[in-house]
C-alpha cells in the first residue's frame, strides 16, 4: 500500500461517528499483518514493519514484540 492510500484509509476510519480501536490481532508471522477493528465495525488490515514507542523492546523488522499486540 501506498502511504498516500494508507492515510486515505485511516483518515476515512478515523473520521467516523466511533473511530475506537476495538481489536488488534496479528494475522501471520514473517511479513506481520496485523488486523484492527474499531467500533464502527470497519476493518483495516495493515503490514506492520516496526513499532516505535515507550516500553517497546527491541525487535527485528517485522518481528512484532507480543507485548504491543
Amino acid at each position: 500500500m501506498r502511504i498516500g492510500e494508507l492515510d486515505k484509509l485511516l483518515v476515512d476510519l478515523l473520521s467516523q461517528d466511533h473511530p475506537e480501536i476495538t481489536e488488534v490481532a496479528a494475522l501471520d508471522k514473517g511479513h506481520r499483518r496485523v488486523r484492527v477493528g474499531f467500533a464502527s465495525g470497519a476493518v483495516a488490515t495493515i503490514m506492520v514493519r516496526e513499532v516505535q514507542g515507550p516500553g517497546v523492546p527491541s525487535h527485528s523488522p517485522y518481528d512484532i514484540p507480543k507485548s504491543v499486540i
